[in-house]
């Protein structure tokens, strides 16, 4: 069974990760879930590629890494500045 030239279309924007291609895969998803007669497989099926879509268009982000706190070397305290060893 050969897919759909739409299909195919939106696997290449993935592929490539194209955002105007991207940004039209979303609409046409969208499009195809609005559609009065669409069956409940088919809105689950564009609802799954919608989803890959979006994936693809804003990747998730990144857990941000709080650096830790460094230990402080032997000998230093409060309002003790530099000391010169003569």
């Amino acid at each position: 069974m050969t897919q759909f030239s739409e299909v195919l279309r939106i696997e290449s924007a993935m592929k490539n990760k194209s955002v105007k291609e991207l940004e039209w895969a979303l609409w046409y998803c969208g499009m195809r879930q609005a559609v009065p007669s669409a069956r409940p497989a088919d809105v689950k099926y564009w609802r799954a590629m919608q989803e890959k879509v979006q994936e693809v268009l804003a990747p998730p982000v990144a857990e941000k890494v709080y650096p830790t706190q460094k230990k402080k070397s032997g000998g230093r305290g409060l309002g003790m500045g530099p000391q010169d060893e003569a």
